[in-house]
């Protein structure tokens, strides 16, 4: 997978995790909320709905209260007044009083006469609802609501009813009327609908500024990707050129030491040589010595000059003998070149390392060793190798002048770089503290296995 790919579902998953919960967090509140205000409403309707049926009941009592409190529990007279009054009250569209007696008859229904004499003590609505009984029983307990089923004369439907019923018990009748309440679940309806809009409004809300703020981030990482992109290519193609220049004054370097130091020395053989030859046919036998002496000499020399250059180059030494022989050497040279003096603890133990590890350990060294004879201006140094567990551990102090790293890592020079990258590159860190006047050290940390995983099955590993 790309890494603007990871990184882009590294910022993107969290939003969208977070998103998610807050947005079913906020639905879900809402829910419940609008199904807690749908049942207050409905609460609220009914609890006014029968305020007004036990009003309307109240004052069907207080009009026939004169002549029941009057009247004995067998005055028919009485009970016939109270019938036709009660027959006679209406209000609203489909209001009216019903009267039953205990037993279930029908004594009075202005709407329905043909019920009139009959009992429906066993009356049941559409849900199996005994609502005569129920009446009844709610009006002999102290009079009370009910909901059930029944025809509506405006409409020609069956539909559902709330009635309030009161007791009159010297006669033993239940007194009652109910209003139709099917347009209270309309209204529940209505109510419900617009939770259920307000809770899709909310969720399309939350949808799209998540988009919105999905496609800002990728377009900002997007963005940012591209710069970094083209910052690290530019970086690159000024570190090839580097590179380049580096390896150009490598070769001008070479080329300077092989024409005037090897170079001259051949030279002065050959001359000496012809010399030798001119001498000899001219029987001059001390100067033909002489001069085979000299051609010796500058062949000798021309010979261990291209051992110095070939071994700058390529340490063979490294092959030869081992890392810790080939420091010893390269620490023995440098303290007789620069007079510095130089405190070393070398150990690896029984740590193999692959030839790609001790070069780079040699080059850092070597590095080093070139920047303290160059700028550190310092008379000792301590140089220790260590392995400690799994890490192979390198430290190279001096106790010189010292330099601003970041100066230094931002400068032309590409020698710390070079130095960073190839350890990085064998999974290694390089870590230089050094302030001005406060001398310098170089730690390198490099861990064994990941050093011979990288290199392993590639590359000869050497102990010590």
């Amino acid at each position: 997978m790309p890494l603007k790919v990871k990184l882009i579902l590294l910022t993107l998953l969290p939003l969208l995790l977070i998103s998610a919960a807050i947005s079913w967090i906020a639905i879900h509140q809402a829910t419940s909320l609008g199904q807690k205000e749908i049942a207050t409403f409905r609460a609220s309707l009914i609890a006014s709905k029968e305020q007004a049926l036990k009003d309307t009941v109240d004052l069907a009592l207080d009009s026939i209260n004169h002549i029941y409190h009057n009247a004995a529990i067998d005055d028919e007279k009485a009970k016939a007044e109270v019938k036709r009054i009660l027959s006679d009250l209406r209000y609203g569209h489909d209001g009216y009083f019903f009267v039953y007696h205990e037993d279930g008859t029908n004594l009075a229904h202005p709407v329905l006469p043909e019920l009139v004499g009959k009992n429906l003590f066993h009356l049941q609505d559409n849900n199996g609802d005994f609502l005569i009984q129920a009446l009844i029983e709610t009006a002999k307990s102290g009079g009370g609501f009910h909901q059930y089923l029944w025809h509506k004369p405006s409409s020609d439907l069956i539909v559902t009813k709330l009635s309030y019923a009161a007791w009159l018990p010297k006669w033993r009748w239940m007194i009652g009327t109910g209003l139709y309440i099917e347009d209270v679940a309309r209204q529940m309806a209505k109510v419900e609908q617009g939770v259920q809009s307000n809770i899709r409004t909310t969720f399309i809300s939350v949808i799209v500024l998540v988009a919105i703020t999905t496609l800002l981030i990728l377009a900002s990482t997007l963005a940012i990707n591209l710069h970094e992109h083209r910052l690290a290519d530019s970086r690159l193609k000024e570190l090839a050129h580097k590179t380049v220049m580096f390896q150009e004054e490598e070769k001008k370097h070479v080329a300077r030491e092989l024409h005037d130091g090897v170079n001259q020395l051949l030279v002065s053989c050959k001359c000496h040589l012809e010399l030798l030859q001119d001498k000899m046919a001219k029987s001059d036998i001390e100067q033909a010595i002489r001069h085979r002496s000299l051609s010796e000499s500058s062949l000798l020399q021309a010979i261990a000059e291209l051992r110095r250059i070939s071994h700058s180059l390529r340490p063979s030494s490294l092959d030869d003998i081992g890392l810790i022989a080939a420091l010893d050497n390269l620490l023995s040279d440098f303290a007789a070149s620069t007079g510095i003096s130089v405190n070393q603890s070398l150990a690896l133990g029984t740590a193999s390392l692959s030839t790609d590890m001790m070069t780079t350990l040699y080059r850092v060294a070597q590095e080093s060793l070139v920047n303290i004879s160059k700028h550190a201006q310092s008379d000792t140094i301590d140089i220790e190798l260590s392995v400690i567990q799994e890490n192979l551990q390198f430290m190279i102090r001096d106790h010189g002048t010292g330099f601003s790293v970041q100066q230094a890592m931002n400068g032309k020079g590409i020698g710390l770089r070079n130095m960073r990258e190839r350890l990085e590159f064998l999974g290694g860190e390089l870590d230089i503290s050094s302030e001005p006047g406060q001398g310098t050290e170089i730690l390198v940390n490099l861990p064994l296995k990941q050093g011979l995983d990288i290199y392993g099955k590639n590359s000869s590993t050497v102990s010590g």
